[in-house]
């Protein structure tokens, strides 16, 4: 190639001209709203070019690295996922801004939409009217009526439970909680989901086991979300990719997508022969149809439906499976490693589960009378929340406090950075369930505890949830006392990811009660 017709460029120049170009344009595509947060106002890490701030929090940990931004800038700070930036607040009152008083302005979590696949009508994505409509029709299932329908398949896979640590208990053996809650909570939501006897607790290459991991542990889940942070002129790959029926969780999907589609068959076959969640809603779908027959009324402004779709039902029963397995069995991993180290507070929710329950099977109303264990899971919750962090979306320009929030920002909560800020909670490192004594609550403000999050779009399942540890946890105390063993770290080893522990887990023992 000749330029000015006096220099004559060979091939390999000519390309290497066009790399660097490219090179270039990418950075400055990356690295140009870098001063936005200035223009805000706000303070924050300075980013790098192209990650933004990724490094700190891939090398430091999520939550670590939250706790460290929120000690040196304060309740209201920028951060940069690549080019994306993140508000992060966590005063209290703005936060009852944002979850609660101005909700509207709020309703959305990040947009997934790039992710498709069988989560794409679930809760966790679906957005607006949508969101409403769904909530609605599924906030009827967690009722108390249905709960209590529901603990009747707790108490059968707690009594599996009790037989694998009977067996552990009589070898001496240390037990992993990450391994057994994790294999306990999969049956639980088995059951209370699709009404499946399954075999998880007992063997660990149980399907169920394999293709939950698939999706909780997944690696290309994380491939497919630095696509999206690094190469975001590239994030209509993985959508493109599902509509070609390229599904890079392929096996997982097909497995979850057929159980849930031969339970909900059978449901409505053989109706009124389960107490789970596909059966209610099932039946809700059924009873939608005639009564919008017979009386013409509608589901909402502008909308003729009265029912769930058939693959929105598959995406709820999904979410609840997967909502279900890491944030309910980390919190019992954690809450019996508090038990195991602290004998005194173990000894105390002991006593309890002996002057409530004795040897009465612990069910829905029971359990309500174990204050005291429920403080020891909301100190376990403060100080290893599931959720560390909370997210919304502007949906308007919008102003909170004295910043001025654009349409489209992705606002955080950090949650665990929130919860072990000593303003808040004394001597945040320690666990005290005193904490949570009625008078302690009601002189705290609740925006300072947001493990469940807070406001119309908090956590569908949070009663469910909690029904289910304190039944879990008085099944066993009934017949073992957790205690500390060799293996058993302290503190335990975090992974970077999140609130979980690392590959190597988390060990206790479990007494046999005489």
């Amino acid at each position: 190639m000749l330029v000015l017709g006096l220099v004559d460029i060979p091939i390999w120049a000519q390309l290497l001209i066009l790399l660097v170009g490219m090179v270039i344009a990418y950075v400055v595509y990356m690295s140009w709203d870098y001063n936005m947060f200035k223009k805000m106002g706000v303070d924050g890490p300075k980013p790098s070019l192209v990650v933004g701030n990724m490094g700190m929090f891939m090398s430091e940990g999520i939550v670590k690295a939250e706790q460290n931004l929120y000690t040196k800038y304060g309740k209201i700070f920028g951060t940069f996922e690549g080019r994306l930036p993140n508000l992060f607040i966590a005063d209290p009152k703005l936060l009852k801004e944002i979850l609660v008083k101005d909700f509207n302005s709020f309703v959305n979590r990040r947009d997934f939409d790039q992710m498709d696949g069988p989560l794409r009508d679930s809760l966790l994505s679906i957005q607006d009217d949508h969101w409403r409509f769904v909530r609605n029709m599924i906030t009827p299932t967690f009722s108390g009526k249905k709960l209590k329908e529901m603990g009747p398949l707790l108490r059968q896979a707690g009594d599996l439970l009790i037989e694998m640590l009977e067996a552990k208990a009589a070898k001496n053996e240390d037990t992993s909680l990450k391994e057994t809650f994790g294999a306990y909570t999969i049956d639980c939501i088995a059951r209370t989901a699709f009404g499946l006897e399954i075999n998880t607790q007992r063997d660990p290459d149980d399907p169920f086991i394999k293709h939950s991991k698939a999706f909780t542990e997944s690696t290309i889940m994380v491939v497919q979300i630095m696509i999206i942070l690094f190469f975001p002129f590239l994030a209509w790959l993985p959508r493109l990719f599902q509509s070609m029926g390229i599904n890079l969780n392929k096996n997982a999907t097909n497995f979850f997508v057929s159980v849930t589609e031969t339970a909900l068959k059978e449901r409505r076959q053989n109706p009124g022969n389960h107490a789970d969640f596909l059966e209610l809603m099932a039946h809700s779908q059924a009873a939608n149809e005639e009564s919008s027959k017979t009386e013409g009324v509608t589901a909402s402004p502008g909308s003729s439906r009265k029912t769930l779709t058939d693959a929105e039902i598959r995406s709820q029963a999904l979410l609840f499976f997967l909502a279900g397995y890491d944030t309910t069995s980390n919190s019992l991993m954690f809450t019996f490693y508090h038990l195991a180290i602290h004998t005194d507070v173990c000894d105390r929710v002991m006593q309890e589960v002996d002057d409530n329950l004795g040897k009465e099977k612990p069910d829905y109303d029971n359990i309500k009378k174990l204050t005291y264990m429920e403080m020891v899971i909301e100190e376990t919750m403060r100080i290893f929340p599931a959720a560390s962090r909370i997210d919304r979306i502007a949906s308007r320009d919008v102003t909170i406090g004295n910043v001025k929030i654009p349409k489209g920002m992705i606002v955080n909560i950090p949650v665990g950075a929130i919860q072990m800020d000593p303003e808040y909670w004394t001597d945040p490192d320690k666990f005290d369930p005193e904490r949570f004594t009625p008078e302690a609550k009601a002189n705290r403000d609740p925006y300072t505890y947001l493990p469940f999050g807070a406001g119309p779009r908090n956590c569908i399942g949070v009663r469910l949830a909690m029904m289910e540890q304190k039944m879990c946890m008085a099944q066993v105390l009934q017949h073992f006392r957790p205690v500390r063993s060799e293996r058993t770290d302290c503190p335990p080893k975090i992974s970077k990811l999140g609130n979980t522990v690392t590959d190597e887990g988390l060990w206790i023992k479990f007494e046999k009660r005489s």
